[in-house]
């Protein structure tokens, strides 16, 4: 699973649109509208199914583009090898 923390660009005058319709994505947790255009979001959601995710708000109407501002991922495969006395975890690509 990632957690992905990102800014949703938006024209002026979209901004509360935007971010209600990103708060009806199941996926995302938004935290507000910061100066007027930047709706603050974090996504938890399979690493593979992240560039869906931001291929889809940025087709939103409204939206400029998204900046990501922080990725994280654990992966369970990773936690058990960690576990288990691992020194390194076996490596995915994303």
């Amino acid at each position: 699973m990632a957690i992905l923390g990102f800014l949703t660009h938006t024209l002026g005058g979209h901004a509360a649109a935007v971010e209600k319709a990103l708060a009806a994505m199941p996926e995302l947790t938004t935290y507000g509208v910061h100066k007027d255009c930047y709706v603050v979001t974090v996504a938890e959601a399979p690493s593979d199914y992240l560039e869906a995710l931001i291929d889809r708000i940025k087709s939103l109407e409204g939206v400029l583009t998204v900046y990501v501002t922080s990725f994280t991922r654990e992966d369970e495969e990773d936690a058990q090898a960690a576990a288990s006395g691992a020194l390194l975890a076996p490596h995915k690509d994303i």
